[in-house]
Formats: C-alpha cells, structure tokens, sequence
C-alpha cells in the first residue's frame, strides 16, 4: 500500500476538504463523485439495525471499571534470546499506536431490548473521546468468553443486534461499539488525504483497544477467552489490533482487505497497512468472510489481508458486494461467524 496516496472508493461527508498537492480539479471532482456513490452503498450495507433507543437515565459508574487505569493490553516483552521480525514489527506498531491509559469511566446510560434479550447501553473513555457502545452479558455469574463487535464508516453498534442477542443466548457476552467517524472528536475515515485517513485509523484502534479494557475490567467476562468481530472499517483496523497483540484469540474480519478505500494510510510518514500489522499477530483462530463482488475491497485486496494472517485461518466468499449478506436475517454469514465464535472462544 504504500507510494500511491488514492485509492477509490468510500466516501464522507466532507471528503472535499482535503485535496493532495498535484490533484488536477476534474479528477479530483471524479474521485469524489465515486466516493459518494460508495458511501451510498456502504451505509446501506449496515442494515437497518432493531435495538430500542436507550432510555434517558444515568446510573453511576459500572462496578471496577470506574477506577480503572490500566492500560490496555500491551504486547509481552519479548524474549532476551530471540528478537523476531514479528516481536520488532509489533514493536513498531506500538510506537503508531501508543498504549492508551487513565479511568475507563465505564458508565451505564440506559438500558434496551435487541432481538429479545436485554442489553446496557454504556460509555466508556478513550484518550480524550466518550465512546458510546451497547453492553449484553448472559444472566448469572459467569465468567463468560466475550466478543468485542467494531461497525463500519457510518455504520452504528445496532446493526450486530441479532448477532449480539443469539450470543447471549449461547452465553457468551459482547460489547458493540458505535464508530468514531460519528461523534466528537470527529475524524474522516475516508479523505483523500493520507494523514487525514491515518488520524482516523488511530482513533478507531485506540477506542477499541479500551473497548477490550472495558470487556477485561467486568468480573462477569473471562479475559483469557475474548474475540473481535470487524465489519468492513471495523474489519480494516483489526489487522492492526492483531498485530499489536490485542487480548483477542478469535478473530473474524468481514468485508474488508489490505487496501483502504479511499487515500492510502500506509502512505503518510512511518505507517503500516493492516497485512503488514496483522502478520506479526499471535496465533489464534482467523475467519475471513468476504463478497465475490465487492468494490470496495477487491479479491486481491481480501486475499493480500488472509495470506498475511497467521494461521489457523479460513477464508469464506459469498456472491454479491459488499455487506450485501450481512444484514439479512439469519443469512449463512451470519450464523457462520457465531458458529466460528462459539467454536474457538
């Protein structure tokens, strides 16, 4: 990925903003008109979503995690005898993507209904920014295997409501988070500027690495038995959770390669792609779950992404483009991936 600084396709809502030096103004006006159309096929991609709204009370902080702050989980030191391609390329991750630390301030804002089960809705703080995020946890005690859910550009946490809700049915618990591409501080996933794409990626990480601090802080959630679900953006920067050892084993990215859709984020100063991170991640159980005819991720793209996983790993492809399977009832993707989940975690 790195050298070129464009790459077609997902747009936002303000990808004007930014032009590279060297853009002529007809194709920068081409390249936006094709970002929007992407955009369009992207959010219809999310699904409609079924979580009722929150309710407007507050409670106060959530158990231990209020007074929590740990960072979150960093890659082991590595050994004195061996100095690995993968331990230095984690090394250099780690520098890109600085540990986050401070009180999580975990807190409960509401609670709702998804599919049937009851779930939390929660926030949780990330370096400067209040995520917000939908908490489900199977009734007792546990301690149960969990799985942190990460959405796509302009997508929202409801659109994993069912698969949420039929994990909790399975015991097994889950945090969806809602993507920082829409909320403060506001960042563009999708410029054509490399930086301003980088920016983005950083954020995304960084809120998901505490989204994983928050799952390790509940007494009801094994922390030795965690997973991530990435859809499309979400699938993008678990390569980059992989690589900097995040506390995950079982790993499902969908709709999502190597390549960015929109400016080259390996192209800004010192900066990786995901086949590159997720390379030098631990081994664990990797499922791929990719559409035939996508045009935002391309087969060479989804195949650079698995080739560069450690193994075990699957690759699964579905006819149509992109998201086209994920949000209808019950489709074969879907139950695919909890059967991957419940199977490895």
């Amino acid at each position: 990925m790195r050298g070129k600084g464009v790459r077609m396709a997902l747009p936002y809502s303000r990808p004007g903003r930014h032009r590279p030096p060297g853009l002529s103004g007809s194709f920068a006006a081409f390249a936006l008109v094709v970002l929007v159309v992407a955009l369009a096929l992207s959010v219809a991609a999310c699904g409609a979503g079924d979580g009722a709204p929150a309710s407007d009370a507050a409670s106060p902080d959530v158990g231990a995690a209020s007074a929590s702050s740990a960072p979150s989980a960093a890659p082991a030191s590595p050994s004195p005898v061996a100095s690995s391609p993968a331990a230095a390329a984690t090394g250099s991750l780690s520098l890109l993507f600085p540990a986050p630390r401070g009180p999580l301030g975990l807190r409960v804002t509401g609670t709702g209904d998804w599919d049937g089960v009851p779930v939390r809705h929660v926030t949780y703080r990330s370096k400067g920014a209040v995520v917000t995020a939908v908490l489900s946890v199977p009734a007792g005690g546990g301690p149960y295997p969990a799985v942190l859910y990460a959405p796509g550009v302009s997508c929202r946490a409801d659109m994993f409501a069912a698969d949420v809700a039929a994990l909790q049915r399975a015991g097994i618990a889950a945090l969806a988070v809602d993507p920082p591409d829409g909320r403060d501080p506001f960042v563009e996933p999708v410029s054509l500027s490399p930086a301003t794409v980088k920016k983005a990626q950083v954020r995304y990480v960084t809120d998901l690495r505490r989204g994983f601090d928050v799952l390790i802080s509940l007494p009801e959630v094994d922390p030795e038995r965690l997973g991530y679900v990435g859809y499309s953006w979400g699938g993008f920067v678990g390569g980059y959770l992989a690589g900097l050892r995040a506390p995950a084993h079982t790993w499902v990215l969908t709709y999502a390669g190597a390549a960015w859709v929109a400016a080259d984020p390996g192209a800004a100063p010192g900066f990786v792609d995901p086949a590159e991170a997720i390379a030098s991640g631990r081994r664990g159980a990797y499922l791929f779950q990719a559409g035939v005819d996508d045009p935002l991720f391309s087969r060479a793209s989804v195949k650079a992404y698995f080739d560069a996983a450690p193994r075990r790993k699957r690759l699964d492809w579905y006819p149509g483009g992109h998201g086209d399977l994920w949000a209808m009832p019950d489709a074969r993707m879907g139950r695919s991936h909890r059967v991957w989940l419940e199977k490895n975690l």
